[in-house]
């Protein structure tokens, strides 16, 4: 009876298993997007600046779209996700004006 109580015991302590770390706070996720969104901007830059002159969008179209599927896995909120999505839009809209 004794081993039975034992074995209930550490059963109920089995599940009482402490949450899941903690991947960043609403604040840290918010500020690590910003640093991102900036680099995307960045990295957009060239060819939204060269949006008239389809020679220099092509160009940096390369190095842009690279730079841009790096950080795009890296966002790690919906706004985030959002936001770049306009940008990355913006790059691939440029880009088609420039067959």
């Amino acid at each position: 009876m004794r081993t039975l109580g034992i074995v209930a015991v550490a059963l109920a302590l089995a599940g009482c298993s402490p949450p899941p770390p903690d991947k960043g706070s609403a604040t840290e996720k918010i500020v690590d997007d910003n640093q991102l969104l900036r680099q995307a901007n960045e990295a957009s830059g060239d060819v939204v600046r060269a949006a008239g002159d389809c020679e220099a969008v092509k160009s940096a179209l390369p190095t842009a779209r690279q730079k841009l599927a790096e950080i795009e896995g890296q966002l790690r909120t919906e706004t985030g996700r959002v936001t770049f999505g306009a940008v990355k839009k913006r790059v691939e809209d440029i880009a088609q004006m420039c067959p």
